[in-house]
């Protein structure tokens, strides 16, 4: 499809305009999240109960040296957390060239990684710092070993490494566990005879084995610290009732789809042809497990997207691989040259798109100004409430409730008015207004939901910065 020398020079230009995109880019929300999470364990906080914490706290203990190595210098300690993705996305790359190697009839098909690289969300949610990008990687790994495996059912070995791949994945991120089921269901339907069966079985009782290791040791680790109930809470009951069951008006899984078709149209057109080919596959009986496998992913992963109530762009980083994969069988498939020299040029515009997107691209480009005010301001114990992507990272919250409280509060209130349980976190931020008032509140203009839950009942004690948004604890009046 593309010549290999060309290939390895397109990917090195990538690879270096990724790394421009990490250093020169401001910050998504999350990245600040996380980061400042990272930070508080490094400080002794624990998640779950000294602040709110809701996903799997595996990347706040991975982050929380790195934190407090490079405390005072927010730009760089992003930077450096986000090449530590960009080092997973280059694994995640390599081997989906070696997945791809058997499917395609190419001599060389290094160019399949062309359609990630043509695709700037994959790649810019795939650099931001959240656990997404490592749970991707590993589910990936675990996904090739566990074909490795079905193509030599012989070797016991790459089952025991999808096994540990896949229970890392989940250390890191719940969702980790329907593609698990994904794949396993993939199987099954490419899967034909009693003998072909029976050695996947054997192997999937290899893999979950396996995967129990890194999972049990995530259990017993947050058995130590005493946070069962609150990592039960946080994570299972109450995520299901936020993005599941809540009555808070959600994002548009629909608009997030069709963003993401209207950025990378080459990569869904022929992923969802490949889906088509999968499923004729099956019923033919002529299945090949990796595309029948990746096919299920894809549409598990669709279906999971518009049952969220928040079904964000990096909730498919799980997907893309999956239809480059199918997408990359479809493509070199293709027997007229006019259509090969076609889709050729159309993927070349496609990574050329992503050049100029990593030269451009930014979030939340006011971000570092209202850091640098924020920490030049205050000292390591002052209390503050300015919310992510703003967020200097190296300063305590004054609340429990730090994370887009004018959605997680709400929903909080909710759930304790349904189960008839008393609110008691709430309470705890309401008297942190009196007891221990934040320095600086910051309101950012274009998100409501980031604002400091219940600020406007004590804006009073506030006045206006210079930095718009910014407002800073009044001093006492001096009595007369």
């Amino acid at each position: 499809m593309v010549r290999p020398r060309l290939v390895y020079g397109v990917l090195g230009v990538g690879a270096a305009l990724l790394c421009v995109q990490a250093a020169r880019s401001s910050y998504d929300h999350d990245e600040i999240a996380y980061l400042h999470a990272s930070w508080l364990v490094s400080q002794g906080q624990t998640p779950f109960r000294d602040f709110m914490e809701h996903h799997h706290p595996t990347l706040l203990y991975l982050l929380a040296p790195l934190t407090a190595a490079l405390e005072g210098q927010p730009h760089l300690l992003v930077f450096t957390a986000r090449f530590l993705d960009l080092a997973c996305l280059a694994v995640l790359f390599a081997v989906f060239v070696a997945v791809v190697r058997p499917l395609v009839k190419s001599r060389s098909p290094a160019w399949t990684a062309l359609l990630l690289l043509g695709c700037f969300f994959f790649l810019r949610n795939s650099m931001e710092v959240r656990p997404d990008p490592w749970m991707s990687v590993l589910c990936f790994l675990g996904f090739w070993q566990w074909t490795v495996y079905l193509r030599s059912p012989g070797r016991l070995l790459p089952a025991a490494l999808a096994g540990l791949c896949l229970g890392a994945a989940i250390d890191f991120l719940p969702k980790a566990v329907p593609f698990a089921f994904c794949v396993a269901l993939g199987t099954a339907l490419a899967l034909r005879g009693r003998a072909a069966r029976a050695q996947a079985a054997r192997g999937a009782g290899v893999v979950v084995a396996a995967a129990l290791l890194p999972v049990g040791a995530l259990a017993l680790a947050i058995v130590t610290l005493g946070l069962w109930d609150d990592f039960v809470f946080w994570t299972l009951t109450f995520n299901r009732f936020f993005y599941l069951d809540s009555q808070l008006p959600g994002s548009s899984a629909l608009r997030t789809l069709v963003e993401s078709v209207g950025e990378s149209p080459l990569l869904w057109a022929g992923g969802l042809w490949g889906v088509g080919w999968a499923a004729r596959a099956v019923w033919r009986r002529e299945a090949v497990p990796e595309v029948t496998i990746a096919a299920v992913v894809t549409v598990g992963g669709l279906i999971a997207l518009f049952l969220s109530r928040w079904p964000y762009g990096h909730n498919l980083l799980l997907v893309q691989p999956m239809l480059a994969l199918l997408a990359a069988v479809v493509l070199d498939a293709m027997e007229k040259q006019r259509l090969r020299n076609g889709v050729r040029a159309f993927l070349l515009v496609m990574v050329a798109k992503v050049y100029v997107l990593c030269l451009v691209y930014t979030e939340s480009p006011g971000a570092g100004v209202v850091q640098a005010r924020v920490l030049a301001e205050t000292g390591p114990s002052t209390p503050i409430a300015v919310p992510p992507p703003y967020n200097p990272i190296f300063r305590p919250n004054a609340f429990y409730f730090w994370l887009i409280p004018e959605s997680f509060v709400p929903a909080y209130l909710d759930w304790c008015r349904l189960h008839g349980q008393r609110p008691s976190r709430v309470e705890e931020d309401r008297r942190a207004w009196k007891l221990r008032p934040p320095r600086f509140v910051y309101m950012a203009r274009e998100e409501a939901s980031w604002t400091p839950f219940e600020f406007n009942l004590h804006r009073s004690a506030y006045i206006p910065t210079d930095v718009e948004g910014l407002w800073t604890l009044a001093p006492p009046a001096t009595a007369r």
